[in-house]
């Protein structure tokens, strides 16, 4: 199998928003029918806001707006949402 594709989930999970749990889920789900390996990890918004954050998405093959807002930081989300575009990774916001 080929090495992970790495997803980044803007986003702050509680497993009890009844969008979160059915994301990782639906992530799952389509690479196992492609047969792909997946690291997801989610990418806190408060954690966004500091000098470095930015830097630490470069890591991430793709990036993914999580739904279920209020975002416990619009503003970490926004530059998330920014960096991503920045570095041309695809991007999909729900």
């Amino acid at each position: 199998m080929k090495q992970a594709v790495k997803v980044g989930i803007i986003g702050d999970y509680d497993p009890k928003k009844t969008s979160h749990p059915p994301t990782n889920d639906a992530i799952r789900h389509a690479t196992a029918r492609l047969s792909l390996k997946v690291d997801v990890t989610w990418i806190p918004t408060l954690s966004l806001l500091t000098a470095d954050a930015l830097q630490k998405l470069e890591q991430y093959d793709c990036l993914w707006a999580s739904a279920g807002s209020p975002y416990r930081s619009a503003e970490g989300a926004l530059k998330g949402i920014r960096r991503a575009r920045e570095l041309g990774r695809p991007f999909i916001g729900t």
